[in-house]
C-alpha cells in the first residue's frame, strides 16, 4: 500500500476485493512503463463496463507495460481518504498514482467528468494540462471512450491528450510514444499529437466570436487541422471478453461478450450509434470460443458456471446471433442481452432468450406515437411493438420492460397521449408479473442528426415527467422510474460543451455546491450549450473532430427528422451516403 497510513478497514476492503477477482493481473513494475487505468466512477460502475475491462487486458498484453486499475474511492473511502491525506492508489499494488507514468481516463458518460477533477486532486496532481506542464516527475493525464471521441472540448482543459476513437488501433504507437522518453513532457507530447487520432488540446488555439460561439479551431506547429477518428476493421483480431471477473458489479460474476460494435439503426438521438459506425459483426466461432475459454478458467474458482452477457447495441442484427445464443443453449448456459428491438423479435428469439434463462424482455419504443418514431429514425408501428409483446408472452416472459424518452424534437402533446395508449394496450393484453415503465429526457449530442437542436427546458421537462407518470400509474401494477430532469440538462450543458466550462466543473467538483451554483459563479449560462437551436453552418466545438461522417449527411437527417422522413439501415460499403466507408 501507499506510505502513508491507511486505515485497517480500507486495507482489508481491498484485500477481500481482490481475493474474490478472477482475472486480476499483476506484474513487476521494473524497467516497465507503468499505466494507471482510471475509470471516473466506483468500482462496482467501472467493472461493469467492458470497454474499461478490454483496455485493462490489452495493455497488459505489452510485455514491457505494467497496468493498474484505479477508481473513484467509494464515499466513505473518500471522506476517509480525504482527511487522513491518502492520496489516490491503485488497487493492485497500493502505489499512488502520482507515481505511475501515465494515468489514462477512460470516459463514457459526461456526469462523470467531475469525477475525473476529484480524482487528480485527490491524486495531488495539478488540475489543468497548463499547470502541469511545468512538472515533469509527475504522470502524462491522457483520456479515451466514446465520449472523449465525440467530444474532447468540454474536458480539454484537464487532459493532455485524447484518443479518439478505439483503443486497440492506436495501443502499440501510443505506448511506443511513451516508451521513446525524451527531455520533457514538450517532446513526448508532440510525438503523440503526431500520431493519428491523438488530439493534444494545448496544441489547438480555439477562438470565439462575439455572439460565444466558435469562431474557429486553428492548430498550431504544422498540427493536422482535422484529428480522425481510429477504427478497427475486423473485431476477430481483438476479443472483447471480461478480463475479470467480479461479484462486485452490477453484472456480478457474468461473462460479457462483445457480438458486435456499432449500429447500423441509425436512430437519430444516439450518439453511439454515429460515434461507432460502421456497424460490423464479430466471427460467430471467435465469440463462442472466447466465451468458452473465459468460463473454463472461471468455473475452477467459481461454484456453477457463470452466466453469459451478450453485448452489442443491437444484439439480433448480428447474422449469425441465434447461432450464437443456440450454442450457449445446448451447453445449458444461462445467458441475457441488454434489449431487443421490437422489429427483430420473433418466436425463435424468444424462446432462445427465454431458454437461456432471461427473465425479463425489454423494449425501447422511444416514442409514443409511429409519427415521432419516424422522426427519430426508430420504424415501428405501434402494431408491431404490440405484437413483439405478444411474442413475449408467447415466448415464456411474464415481465416487460418498455423505455420510453421525452422531450425529443417534435414532440407534440399527442404523442405523449401515445404513450399512455400504448401502455395501457400492453397492460391489458396480458397479465404480467411485472410491467416497467422508464422514462428519460431527451439530450441532444454532438455527431448526431440532432446536435442543431434545442433541448425543452426543467420546468417543461419535468411537466412531461409528471403528466405521463401519473396517467399512467392509474393503470394497475405498473412500476415508473423517471430519470431527473435537472441532471438531464447537465448532461447536455457538458455534451455540447467547451473549454470555457472549465471553472464551472471545478466549482461543482471541489466545493460541494449545486450544478446552478457552479455555473453562476463561474458565469456560465447553461440555456447556450443545452437549450438554443443551432444555425445550419454553426461551427461546433467538436468539429475539427473527424469521425468519418459527414457533417453535411447530419444536417440533412436533422432536416429529415423535422419532417419525419425515416433513412433506410446502413447497407456498409455499398450506399456509401454518410461518408463512413470512406475512411
Amino acid at each position: 500500500m501507499t506510505a502513508r497510513m491507511i486505515s485497517s478497514r480500507l486495507i482489508s476492503k481491498i484485500k477481500s476485493r481482490l481475493e474474490r477477482e478472477i482475472g486480476t493481473v499483476y506484474k513487476s513494475h521494473e524497467g516497465r512503463l507503468r499505466f494507471a487505468l482510471a475509470f471516473p466512477n466506483t468500482y462496482y460502475v467501472g467493472m461493469s463496463n467492458l470497454g474499461f475491462q478490454t483496455l485493462y487486458k490489452l495493455l497488459n498484453d505489452f510485455e514491457e507495460v505494467v497496468c493498474e486499475r484505479v477508481f473513484l474511492p467509494d464515499p466513505r473511502d473518500l471522506a476517509e481518504m480525504q482527511r487522513s491525506r491518502v492520496p489516490l492508489f491503485t488497487i493492485e499494488s497500493g502505489l499512488p498514482v502520482r507515481e505511475f507514468d501515465v494515468l489514462a481516463f477512460s470516459l463514457s458518460y459526461e456526469l462523470d467528468y467531475p469525477n475525473v477533477i476529484k480524482m487528480l486532486a485527490l491524486a495531488g496532481l495539478d488540475l489543468t494540462a497548463e499547470a502541469r506542464s511545468r512538472n515533469a516527475r509527475i504522470p502524462f493525464v491522457i483520456a479515451g471512450g466514446p465520449a472523449a471521441t465525440f467530444n474532447p472540448e468540454t474536458m480539454a482543459p484537464f487532459i493532455d491528450a485524447f484518443v479518439i476513437g478505439e483503443a486497440e488501433e492506436i495501443a502499440t504507437e501510443l505506448v511506443d510514444a511513451f516508451l521513446e522518453g525524451g527531455q520533457g513532457r514538450g517532446e513526448v507530447l508532440i510525438r503523440l499529437g503526431k500520431i493519428e487520432g491523438v488530439y493534444v488540446p494545448a496544441f489547438y488555439e480555439v477562438k470565439y466570436k462575439d455572439d460565444g460561439t466558435v469562431c474557429d479551431v486553428k492548430p498550431k506547429h504544422g498540427f493536422p487541422a482535422t484529428i480522425r477518428r481510429r477504427w478497427t476493421r475486423h473485431l476477430e483480431l481483438y476479443p472483447a471478453v471480461s478480463s475479470v471477473l467480479t461479484p462486485e458489479t452490477e453484472f456480478s460474476n457474468m461473462i460479457l461478450a462483445e457480438v458486435a460494435r456499432g449500429c447500423g439503426r441509425k436512430c437519430r438521438f444516439c450518439a453511439a450509434g454515429y460515434v461507432f459506425l460502421p456497424p460490423r459483426s464479430g466471427a460467430p466461432s471467435a465469440i463462442i470460443r472466447q466465451i468458452n475459454e473465459k468460463e473454463e478458467k472461471a468455473a475452477e474458482r467459481l461454484a456453477g458456471h457463470p452466466r453469459i452477457g451478450l453485448i452489442s447495441a443491437s444484439v439480433f442484427d448480428h447474422p449469425s446471433s441465434l447461432l450464437i445464443c443456440r450454442s450457449l443453449v445446448e451447453r445449458e448456459r444461462l445467458f441475457s442481452i441488454s434489449s431487443t428491438r421490437a422489429d427483430t423479435l420473433n418466436r425463435d428469439i424468444a424462446r432462445v432468450l427465454h431458454h437461456g434463462g432471461q427473465e425479463t424482455l425489454t423494449i425501447a419504443p422511444e416514442a409514443g406515437t409511429t409519427r415521432l418514431r419516424l422522426a427519430i429514425n426508430k420504424d415501428m408501428t405501434d402494431e408491431e411493438i404490440l405484437r413483439a409483446a405478444s411474442v413475449a408472452w408467447d415466448g415464456g416472459f411474464r415481465r416487460l420492460k418498455l423505455y420510453f424518452m421525452l422531450g425529443l424534437p417534435t414532440e407534440t402533446d399527442v404523442d405523449l397521449e401515445g404513450i399512455e395508449s400504448l401502455v395501457a394496450s400492453i397492460a391489458n393484453e396480458f397479465q404480467w408479473q411485472r410491467l416497467t415503465v422508464s422514462f428519460s429526457c431527451f439530450v441532444p449530442k454532438p455527431w448526431t442528426p440532432f446536435q442543431w437542436a434545442e433541448m425543452n427546458q426543467e420546468r417543461v421537462l419535468v411537466g412531461k415527467l409528471q403528466s405521463v407518470s401519473n396517467s399512467i400509474r392509474r393503470l394497475p401494477g405498473i412500476e415508473i422510474k423517471t430519470e431527473s430532469a435537472r441532471e438531464a440538462i447537465v448532461q447536455a450543458t457538458l455534451a455540447r460543451g467547451d473549454r470555457r466550462l472549465q471553472q464551472a466543473l471545478i466549482n461543482y467538483s471541489l466545493n460541494e455546491i449545486s450544478w446552478r451554483a457552479a455555473f453562476t459563479r463561474a458565469g456560465v449560462d447553461p440555456y447556450f450549450y443545452a437549450h438554443r437551436v443551432r444555425h445550419k453552418d454553426e461551427i461546433f466545438p467538436w468539429d475539427h473532430i473527424d469521425l468519418g461522417v459527414r457533417k453535411q449527411y447530419l444536417w440533412q437527417e436533422y432536416v429529415r427528422a423535422m419532417n419525419s422522413v425515416p433513412t433506410p439501415r446502413c447497407n456498409v460499403g455499398i450506399c456509401r451516403a454518410c461518408g463512413i466507408c470512406h475512411g
